[in-house]
């Protein structure tokens, strides 16, 4: 049956002209609007962070009165602190209208996993139900009622999280008079008129329950006559009539929430919680939160607010219509609220970790959570996925061991968090353990197989595996199910960038950059894109403009790089001495570095201890990463500059085999055989990775193949392939 969210008003309001700023906040982009607000992707100057910024329409608005009370409720709402329920960053008021800002979150909604998926299983909705149980009783401590809760209102974020969204407050001053919430989740007693209370709220919860159990209803009808008709007619569906497989004592805890008399429900969410926990023998330590008074009803004024989300990492605008009710007094905060404020400040970090020092921060604050409550799964869960992180950004192998330890504490404590599976699953591939990497990928998959994430780790093991047909559709279908999440749509750029296909590499850079013009990577990587076509001043610009955005020992590194292409030996030598002085243990830098020292003629023992550093360096990262095709070329070519062929030949071999079809390894495995006088390795090695696009600009212009190019064999065989180019390593 299709929801829907009913609503009457006196009169309709034309939409005014899309703002391009509103107080604060500029680089506005309208990106839904609905009958009481819209809904613009804004730039907090402040913060330096885009948020989601829901405006009231300017409708009722000109007394000083209403607009005094629609602040003073919402600002009740963003007292709400819990790391199930979506925060409010602010509400104010400027040029007449309210509004209220909020974080982007990237998720998928319950009701859609339902339509995509089909029912969940016992234990799986029981875990949902508690997290709902908890946000809920958070929203009751407040003092208030959510008046709409129901799938489409929660959402599955990326990581396992489970939130309760949409605290949007019905307008319902003057003459405005309005019915609103979505009829199926409504209890009896609000059909006929009552006021909304905790025991309504309940009642939603267990027609969740009810929903992601069967897909369906307990009460048939769309509408509040056929509702009021079936409920008073008494023609309910059980649950178990409808699904007879489910254990008996969860069908009686959903049975009792969803009872026609709310004396006979659970007296509080948190109640509700403690009895999904004892049904799945789990206990009541799971579900348990501070039990929130009573709350006592009044009339309310009302505002509207709106919680945008990337639904499935794609931009989910929500424009709900409820009434929140808010208690005379307000009660005093759950013991608990420090460890989730923290808990939540990580998780907008880990969110945002392109942010300058924001997995510095995130770990020690995920390490302090979990010190804190040592059966917080999820922050255990982030905690790996932050490691994971710092180790793919610095490539400092120190990490390794933290978010493996972190990830099967989680699963330890939460088996079936897919988040947890998946993060292990793309650690014990980047060390080369391709089978255990299988394994958990396959249980992430199994717990949730339209979760993106997922997939893009996959196409990761299967590009490391050489299993080349099936990274591309994998990859694909990672961005198709996350069409706005920016980190899968570089990992698309960057497979693009590893086969040499530039200019779609470009294509999905500038994507990312779109969506994120303060995010640095996209930048740094469409600039390896026109480096990749031999657009080497354009490439330079990118790299500045990432770095402008964010210094970064990486970005310094492939500035460096490309002004050494162009021949800038002295201000190349400059920025790989900036980056080296950023990160002293990173080998590429200090290999680079050497490169430009033999082009512009330094003292061979300068040229000679820079190898040194940068041998000693990558054979000590190819301990922890041995099928690395990029660090075992790199090492190999090390290894052949300083004339030690024992050493270097055998990686430059393996390197080749790993990357036949990668033209930037072939081009490293070249300048190896050149420098151990392998000409004719040499040239095969050069012809395939110009042949699949490696630029000529930067082959005729390197030093190191200087002799090469003099050899009437590479004369001969130069046939000036399309333009194509070298990728540095993310």
């Amino acid at each position: 049956m299709q929801e829907s969210q009913i609503e009457t008003s006196a009169s309709a309001v034309p939409v005014p002209q899309a703002l391009e700023h509103w107080g604060p906040f500029e680089r506005m982009q309208r990106v839904g609007r609905g009958s009481f607000g819209e809904v613009y992707r804004a730039f907090d100057p402040t913060l330096q962070r885009y948020v989601a910024l829901k405006l009231l329409l300017p409708r009722g608005l000109d007394r000083e009165d209403d607009s005094r009370s629609l602040l003073a409720e919402a600002r009740a709402l963003a007292r709400i602190r819990h790391p199930n329920v979506v925060p409010i960053f602010g509400v104010d008021q400027h040029d007449g209208r309210v509004g209220f800002w909020t974080d982007f979150v990237q998720g998928t909604t319950l009701e859609e996993l339902v339509a995509r998926q089909g029912p969940f299983g016992p234990r799986e909705a029981a875990l949902v139900g508690i997290d709902v149980c908890r946000a809920t009783g958070a929203v009751h401590a407040a003092g208030l009622v959510h008046r709409d809760i129901k799938t489409g209102n929660v959402m599955r974020e990326e990581g396992g999280r489970i939130l309760l969204m949409d605290f949007g407050l019905t307008h319902a001053s003057g003459a405005l008079a309005l019915t609103s919430g979505t009829p199926a989740y409504m209890a009896p007693e609000l059909l006929v008129g009552e006021s909304a209370s905790v025991a309504s709220d309940v009642y939603a919860i267990g027609v969740l329950l009810f929903n992601l159990l069967t897909a369906q209803y307990p009460v048939g009808g769309s509408d509040f006559g056929s509702l009021r008709a079936a409920h008073a007619g008494g023609a309910r569906r059980t649950l178990l009539d409808a699904r007879p497989d489910l254990p008996l004592a969860l069908a009686q805890v959903v049975e009792k929430a969803v009872h026609p008399d709310p004396g006979k429900r659970f007296a509080s969410a948190g109640q509700l919680a403690a009895a999904l926990s004892e049904a799945i023998g789990m206990g009541t330590a799971a579900a348990a939160e501070a039990e929130p008074p009573p709350v006592r009803p009044r009339a309310s004024r009302v505002v509207v607010l709106a919680v945008v989300i990337a639904t499935g990492a794609a931009l989910y605008v929500a424009f709900p219509h409820l009434r929140a009710t808010l208690a005379p007094g307000q009660p005093p905060a759950s013991p608990s609220l420090a460890v989730q404020e923290d808990y939540r400040r990580a998780r907008d970090l880990v969110a945002h970790y392109y942010r300058p020092r924001a997995l510095e921060e995130a770990i020690p604050l995920l390490e302090t959570v979990v010190a804190r409550d040592a059966s917080f799964a999820p922050a255990f869960a982030d905690l790996a996925r932050a490691n994971l992180l710092q180790f793919t950004q610095q490539r400092d192998t120190k990490y390794i061991e933290p978010a493996r330890r972190a990830a099967l504490q989680a699963l330890a404590l939460r088996p079936d968090l897919a988040s947890a599976h998946v993060t292990l699953g793309a650690l014990y591939t980047w060390t080369a353990q391709y089978d255990l990497a299988s394994n958990e990928l396959e249980e992430a998959q199994r717990l949730d197989r339209l979760d993106a994430t997922t997939y893009g780790a996959l196409g990761e093991l299967y590009r490391r595996q050489g299993r080349h047909e099936l990274v591309e559709p994998t990859l694909r279908k990672a961005v198709t199910l996350a069409p706005d999440d920016w980190r899968l749509i570089q990992q698309l750029g960057e497979y693009y960038l590893d086969s040499g296909r530039w200019q779609l590499a470009e294509q999905q850079y500038r994507r990312a950059a779109q969506l994120l013009p303060d995010n640095p990577r996209p930048q740094n990587n469409l600039g390896l894109a026109y480096q990749g076509q031999g657009r080497l001043e354009e490439a330079a610009g990118a790299f500045r403009k990432a770095i402008a955005l964010e210094p970064s020992f990486t970005r310094y590194r492939n500035l460096g790089t490309v002004l050494a292409q162009s021949g800038l030996y002295d201000e190349a030598e400059r920025m790989l001495l900036r980056s080296i002085e950023m990160r002293p243990d990173h080998f590429r830098a200090w290999g680079v570095l050497a490169g430009v020292r033999c082009g512009r003629g330094a003292d061979p023992a300068q040229v000679r201890e820079a190898y040194s550093k940068a041998i000693a360096l990558a054979a000590e990262m190819l301990k922890e990463t041995p099928k690395d095709e990029y660090l075992l070329a790199d090492l190999g070519s090390y290894y052949a500059a300083v004339g030690m062929e024992e050493q270097g030949l055998p990686l430059l071999a393996q390197a080749e085999a790993m990357a036949q079809d990668v033209p930037e390894v072939l081009y490293q495995v070249a300048v190896g055989y050149e420098a151990l006088h392998r000409r004719e390795q040499a040239l095969q090695a050069l012809a395939r990775a110009q042949a699949m696009g490696y630029p000529s600009i930067i082959v005729a212009r390197d030093p190191a193949l200087a002799a090469l190019r003099a050899d009437p064999r590479y004369r001969a065989g130069v046939n000036e392939p399309p333009v194509g180019g070298p990728t540095q390593r993310r």
